[in-house]
């Protein structure tokens, strides 16, 4: 399924009654300042869970938060979940996204047009940037209310080694 499939689904969520909740705990970017157009298009998004972003909607509403990220050249955030899905478009450089599943720690890296769905709700990952840095939006889609995007985790035992 192509993200913008999916963000078309949120997106009719999201008018169809719902409200997008600004959130105090982040910064936010005075949108006069943003070029208009497209911040990324046709990005191909990996592995998204229906079952997520479902569980995410409250009474046909969802917090929506839209982030342009950027990482130096092999730099990694923590190991973290989150309260709900998020779409991750990589526009710039690579991202490589680590997890545990299976017993076995897991390793997929995306190019810029490429894209990936992390589930959220307690599932621990981190990613790490490719040699030339990387820059991305994720597009959080989270239970109305959630008090953060972002929710710092230990890495999985079988990451550790």
């Amino acid at each position: 399924m192509r993200f913008t499939r999916a963000l078309a689904v949120a997106g009719v969520a999201t008018i169809c009654g719902a409200g997008v909740a600004l959130a105090a705990h982040v910064t936010q970017v005075n949108p006069a300042t943003v070029p208009t157009g497209f911040l990324a298009a046709h990005n191909q998004v990996e592995n998204i869970r229906i079952s997520s972003l479902a569980r995410a909607l409250e009474r046909g509403e969802a917090d929506v938060f839209v982030q342009h990220a950027r990482l130096g050249a092999n730099e990694a955030t923590g190991w973290h979940t989150h309260p709900g899905g998020v779409f991750v478009e990589v526009v710039g450089g690579s991202l490589t996204y680590e997890d545990a599943a299976g017993g076995k720690c897991r390793r997929a890296t995306y190019q810029a047009g490429e894209g990936f769905f992390d589930p959220g709700f307690g599932h621990v990952h981190r990613a790490i940037a490719g040699p030339s840095g990387a820059d991305f939006y994720p597009v959080y889609v989270l239970p109305p209310g959630s008090q953060t995007h972002i929710i710092p985790a230990s890495a999985p035992q079988e990451c550790t080694s």
